[in-house]
């Protein structure tokens, strides 16, 4: 009998009577399976403890180290039969109480696996385990102060069990406590060094924190560890995806399949593949072989919806991009797909509805702003067309903030009051005065929030929205750094470079989002200021590398970028690939300043179209009198024509 299961049985009534002890080739198989898990190499050790098993089949102590295997495996249902198996050959059932409520619940039978976790018959020394799965467990339900009471027990019975250090973290995580998080998981890694669990969670959250590229030397020294660990290979896989290494993560993905032929996310991201390369057709029949198992993962979602739209099927698209937004309400790239959606399938009303509570407030983009313009349009609104698509031209999307719309300030107000601990309820509230323009009320209730959750990154950005409205750009910039501190995200990083920018501090700012965009090489709004950055220092060759490549992943239609390469290119003196990114830019949004401006500038450089040059450069200045930019370069213009300003 092994240890564990010795130890498991101490002070417990057993029967087993007639049950083997393990004949000779058994217990080398055993103890083959033994070294492997020691070497952390658990799917060699479950062929091992097959093999034990096929030797002796009456053996209870293969059957139950079989079990645990499994279980290491997200196995519940091999679990399961491996302990009913031993309780049949004599075991008392009171030894792996803890063990098959653990299958239990990762077959989602919560009331089977409560009842075992519950059971006044364990034993004390696995107390500590039963309390750790009834953590998951309440985490599975939804239940957040059930996870936290089981996880404080697990901690009073168990506090050096690195896997429950693990768990802790993935609950604080959940909970928005990402610094206390990382606390958790670095515990686990300090208690032992090699496990997979504790080494791929400290890569996730590194990932969440800092950016993709973070992630990947936790990964890919705990494949070191066990290569054929398939949930962390997926984490792996998707994580060198996120960051466009997508020929390493097909090859990622087929080992996957190799392992786990039936794993819905290698599926996936093939799809993912398939759907960036315009393959819809490939896409379709690869989500099908996830047989819906993530039907209802948002990028799953947003992926289906696109190969719908990319065929096509506009209402179909409708569809999935609706219930995207159902599941993630405040995102704007799902928003304004669903309503592109509902504008090409004809109810041009529901588009305006979506995308209403984006144009209504401070922070929107330029594309949804000229789509609800049309959507206007559609429906003979050309008072509100104009003024919306006027918005869009100039850029007027504003600098997007924390906040929008919410229910009556009165209302907020009395909740908040009744609840003033709960960031659900009070969060709401700040938002309201900020709308309200209350910046002193408003600033005041998010520093006491932020006081009181200092391990939330959303909290440190609340404070920042607030005094950046207010002018405060040192207590933004502070609030900013100890959001970063936390999790070094898209949202932190854009806000940071904004303020800094607003002080004066280009330096400081590019160097920021250069230390981003080491880890997050991928990322579009990064890539962005990065070459507008360029741009501003006269880097006229890199500035026209960056958008170039944002040019390839995202097509011709962004007009600000296909501006910045005109104006890359003619300060490189390439006029006809200025003059073409011209264009381009100004059949999307000849409307915009912007646009006009640097066109212009483009067609002053060939002689035969100087004339229509000064006509742009006059129509920016039409659009924004007041910038002193258009103005010298239309009298430059015209002093260079012999022509005097109007």
């Amino acid at each position: 009998m092994s240890a564990a299961l010795a130890l498991a049985l101490v002070g417990v009534p057993t029967a087993i009577y007639g049950a083997s002890e393990g004949n000779a080739d058994a217990r080398e198989a055993f103890a083959n399976a033994e070294k492997f898990r020691a070497r952390r190499d658990i799917r060699s050790a479950r062929i091992e403890l097959m093999n034990a098993i096929k030797a002796d089949p009456e053996w209870i102590d293969a059957r139950v180290a079989q079990a645990e295997v499994l279980l290491g495996l997200r196995d519940g249902i091999g679990a399961e039969a491996e302990l009913d198996r031993a309780v049949q050959l004599g075991l008392d059932p009171a030894a792996v109480r803890h063990l098959l409520g653990h299958a239990y619940a990762i077959q989602g039978k919560a009331p089977q696996a409560r009842e075992q976790l519950l059971a006044d018959d364990i034993p004390q020394q696995n107390l500590g385990y039963a309390a750790r799965i009834r953590g998951r467990l309440a985490l599975q339900m939804g239940d957040s102060e059930l996870a936290g009471q089981a996880f404080n027990r697990a901690m009073e019975l168990d506090e050096k069990n690195p896997d429950l250090w693990v768990d802790i973290a993935r609950f604080r995580a959940d909970s928005g406590d990402q610094a206390g998080a990382t606390n958790a998981v670095d515990e686990a890694v300090r208690l032992d060094p090699d496990n997979i669990r504790a080494l791929q969670y400290r890569g996730e959250l590194l990932r969440f924190q800092f950016g993709l590229g973070a992630a990947l030397p936790w990964f890919e020294r705990a494949l070191q560890i066990d290569p054929n660990d398939v949930p962390l290979l997926t984490e792996y896989a998707a994580t060198l995806g996120d960051m466009g290494r997508m020929t390493d993560m097909l090859v990622v993905a087929r080992k996957i399949l190799s392992l786990d032929g039936s794993n819905p996310r290698a599926f996936f991201m093939q799809a993912v593949l398939a759907a960036r390369a315009g393959e819809y057709g490939l896409a379709r029949r690869l989500m099908q072989q996830t047989k819906g198992v993530i039907d209802n993962v948002p990028a799953v979602l947003l992926v289906q919806g696109i190969v719908e739209h990319g065929e096509g099927n506009h209402n179909a698209a409708v569809d999935k991009f609706a219930r995207l937004v159902s599941i993630q309400p405040d995102n704007r790239q799902a928003q304004n797909l669903l309503a592109r959606s509902l504008y090409l399938a004809g109810s041009t009303v529901d588009a305006i509805d979506v995308l209403k509570p984006q144009v209504n407030r401070s922070g929107a983009e330029p594309y949804a702003l000229w789509l609800a313009g049309r959507a206007l349009e559609a429906i003979d609104e050309r008072g509100q067309a104009a003024a919306v698509l006027n918005r869009a031209a100039i850029h007027d999307a504003g600098a997007e903030s924390a906040f929008m719309a919410a229910a009556p300030l009165s209302v907020l107000q009395a909740e908040a009051g009744r609840n003033a601990s709960d960031a659900r309820v009070v969060v709401p509230y700040i938002r309201a005065l900020y709308d309200a323009g209350d910046y002193s009320a408003a600033f005041a209730e998010a520093k006491r929030l932020q006081q009181a959750n200092p391990g939330a990154s959303a909290a440190h950005i609340l404070v920042a929205d607030v005094a950046a409205a207010m002018g405060n750009y040192d207590e933004a910039l502070a609030a900013l750094d100890e959001a970063r501190s936390i999790r070094f995200s898209e949202p932190v990083v854009l806000r940071l470079v904004e303020v800094l920018r607003a002080q004066g501090a280009m330096q400081r700012s590019g160097e920021i989002l250069a230390q981003y965009l080491n880890h997050n090489p991928s990322n579009i709004s990064g890539l962005r200021w990065m070459a507008y950055a360029h741009l501003e220092t006269e880097s006229w060759a890199v500035a026209a590398h960056i958008l170039e490549n944002l040019r390839k992943r995202i097509g011709d239609n962004d007009a600000l970028i296909m501006a910045g390469l005109t104006q890359a290119y003619s300060g490189l003196g390439q006029r006809e690939k200025a003059i073409a990114a011209g264009r381009v830019a100004y059949r999307v949004q000849p409307s915009s300043p912007v646009v006009s401006h640097l066109y212009g500038l483009a067609l002053l450089a060939d002689n035969k179209r100087k004339g229509d040059g000064i006509s742009l450069l006059e129509k920016a200045v039409g659009i924004m009198p007041e910038n002193p930019v258009y103005r010298e370069s239309l009298r430059r213009a015209r002093a260079g024509q012999g022509r005097t300003q109007g």
